[in-house]
């Protein structure tokens, strides 16, 4: 939240970073041990460790603070701010770089780790017949503390103030002379080293391991939304709220105990947000980020290309047909040509594009920011996964039941767009994310748990295809093959149809979209419905080709995954979702040809952070506007409209009359 006053940035990383700066502090307060990286590099290098606690943690939170700082000014501030969507894939990439970073420093393993406060068993005061741990006042009587200092520092002070300031209008800042670069990497250190504090507190009731502040993640992004992001006070309050809320639900309503109770809790945060967009107690209106001079888009104007194609001329039918030969080729060829395990690998790729263009359409077109996708593909490949299991139907019925069932969530979850945008709408999407997989296990006598159900047997080939045996799997590559070619036309017609225009029309604002006549409501709601079949499409093929759906597949950081490839094929165009899908698929699998033994997350980060960087736009839209300074498809003029003898315009004419005819004699 601090982070986000000061830049209008969520920052997504920032559970990542409490996370390192957690392991700093552990490894400094350790006997040197091969067990736990670093330790032995302490020893030698800082003397007297290890050091209490007392002293690990400061000391862990000035190195969190120092990090975060040099991130500000090395990553994020050189990432160009063109819109919400970049600003969330550059702490996307950081989120994924670092979780990668402490997987493979610390291994997936989890660890204990000691408590500041006194914590024996017999460590408590009783209130009556209640019980308070010394723990547990300590934490809260720190973070108060924190809090409170925090406030009067931002309050009272000279650096508060600038700020403020900052937070209010980054632009008038600059003007005012406040050094607001100096401000930002301020708010990123502060950040980080609170977000160590608490991550040091809360693991000694946790379990350490780098997926740690994940879930926290989230409760602590839905005590800031509930509050208001801009409101250090709501967060207070929405952090109260969330933890009695989760707490009470749990405890006195039997149907949402365990893991139904935190997205209870967040299906109270959306009902709160269709009344109270900005929070209990956040401010409405634009943030500090769309006023940044950084954030305009400063590119030169038209450049004339060297050579121009007019649309429907014999040269453009050539290069259409040409491109879609091409396309049909790379689609299918690599079936009939490529070894099992490639080809196997093509057919995911297929899959995978057809959600990616749902989500390209959500993102691009709508200007929707959706985290949460990854939900959608694990409905529809849980749906297909039991109603082939439990109840023998095809698994082509499974995918039709996938589509339709998907439209109807996507269409129920889109409403709460109607009100909440931007920022807030990817806290809503990343909630439903983390959600999915708490729901299936709460009714795994119905979904089968998190290894799930078996799809069944593999689809089988007709007598008559020529390819049974050497090719098992290519019958069933070519259907899909085939539904993502409806998809792709589906989604042209779309977009090329009134309809996209009134799409792209609502994602500029409500107010000029109805001053247009465009229906909000049932656009954007049907966008997401859209959306949501085409993913939960292409879950039910995944499921299908895989045979296999876990909720691995369809948790937090694939959710993740997906968004990041969308933005790096751009979100704009369907053939960045094709890239995308390349992406998402080859990279582990040139993780596991090669050996390297690295999180794909490694990969992913890094992808996104340098695409971002050079390509804001994605990769698609950046290659096709260097290209249309070389060659260009104009679309041809209309025709001139036919005059009587008289040199008024003729009746049914197409196109006006020219000026000269327009006179009499």
């Amino acid at each position: 939240m601090v982070v986000y006053r000061a830049s209008g940035r969520i920052n997504l990383a920032q559970g990542e970073l409490a996370t390192m700066g957690t392991y700093i502090s552990l490894v400094l307060h350790s006997a040197p041990t091969a067990a736990l990286a670093g330790t032995v590099l302490a020893s030698r290098w800082l003397p007297g460790t290890p050091w209490p606690l007392g002293v690990a943690i400061p000391a862990a939170m000035l190195a969190s603070a120092i990090i975060a700082a040099l991130i500000e000014r090395l990553i994020v501030r050189r990432v160009p701010e063109r819109s919400p969507r970049s600003a969330v894939s550059v702490t996307i990439g950081l989120l994924l770089l670092i979780n990668a970073f402490d997987t493979r420093i610390w291994r997936p393993v989890q660890r204990g780790y000691p408590s500041p406060f006194p914590n024996a068993p017999g460590d408590y005061f009783a209130i009556g017949s209640a019980r308070l741990r010394y723990t547990t006042v300590g934490t809260w009587f720190t973070l108060l503390a924190l809090l409170g200092a925090l406030w009067l520092v931002l309050r009272y002070t000279k650096a508060g103030l600038a700020f403020r300031a900052v937070s209010s209008s980054r632009l008038n800042s600059q003007l005012m002379g406040i050094r607001t670069g100096r401000v930002l990497t301020g708010g990123w250190a502060l950040a980080a080293a609170l977000g160590t504090l608490a991550g040091c507190l809360l693991a000694t009731r946790l379990i350490l391991s780098p997926d740690m502040m994940v879930r926290l993640l989230v409760y602590g992004f839905a005590a800031a939304t509930i509050g208001g992001l801009n409101s250090l006070g709501g967060a207070l309050v929405g952090g109260l709220f969330v933890g009695v809320a989760q707490t009470m639900l749990g405890g006195y309503i039997k149907l949402v105990s365990g893991p139904l109770s935190l997205p209870t809790v967040l299906l109270l945060m959306v009902v709160m947000l269709a009344f109270r967009p900005g929070g209990l107690f956040g401010r409405s209106g634009p943030n500090a980020a769309i006023d940044d001079p950084l954030a305009i888009d400063r590119t030169s104007g038209p450049v004339k290309p060297r050579w121009t194609i007019r649309r429907g001329s014999s040269a453009w039918r050539a290069m259409s047909g040409v491109g879609i030969g091409l396309g049909l080729l790379v689609a299918v060829a690599p079936a009939f040509i490529f070894p099992v395990l490639e080809a196997r690998l093509w057919t995911e790729v297929l899959a995978t594009a057809v959600v990616l263009w749902g989500l390209s359409l959500l993102i691009g077109p709508a200007g929707q920011l959706s985290l949460g996708h990854g939900a959608f593909v694990g409905l529809g490949g849980y749906g297909t996964a039991i109603v082939v299991s439990r109840y023998g139907w095809p698994p082509y019925v499974g995918a039709i039941l996938a589509l339709v069932v998907g439209f109807v969530v996507g269409c129920v979850l889109g409403l709460p767009a109607l009100r909440i945008k931007g920022q807030y709408l990817a806290m809503v999407t990343l909630s439903f994310a983390v959600v999915f997989p708490m729901v299936v296990a709460r009714f795994t006598w119905f979904t089968g748990g998190s290894g799930g159900p078996r799809v069944g047997e593999a689809v089988r080939p007709p007598s008559w295809f020529p390819y049974p045996g050497e090719h098992p799997t290519t019958w069933l590559h070519l259907l899909i093959a085939l539904v993502a070619a409806a998809v792709l036309i589906i989604s042209l017609n779309v977009l090329r149809s009134p309809v996209g225009r009134a799409i792209r029309a609502t994602s500029q604002g409500d107010t000029a979209a109805l001053a247009m006549g465009v229906n909000v409501v049932r656009i954007r709601t049907a966008t997401f419905g859209l959306a949501a079949a085409f993913a939960a499409l292409g879950g039910a093929l995944l499921a299908i080709h895989t045979r296999v759906v876990t909720t691995e597949q369809f948790d937090l950081f694939r959710s993740l995954a997906l968004y990041t490839a969308v933005v790096l094929g751009g979100a704009e165009s369907l053939a960045g979702g094709a890239i995308g899908a390349v992406l998402l698929v080859g990279v582990p699998w040139l993780n596991q040809k090669f050996g390297w033994r690295v999180s794909p997350n490694l990969f992913y980060g890094l992808l996104i952070l340098g695409v971002t960087a050079a390509c804001p736009d994605g990769i698609v839209p950046t290659v096709r506007a260097r290209l249309r300074r070389v060659m260009q498809v104009v679309e041809v003029p209309p025709a001139s409209a036919p005059t009587r003898p008289d040199g008024t315009a003729a009746i049914g004419a197409r196109g006006p009359a020219t000026a000269e005819a327009a006179q009499p004699g």
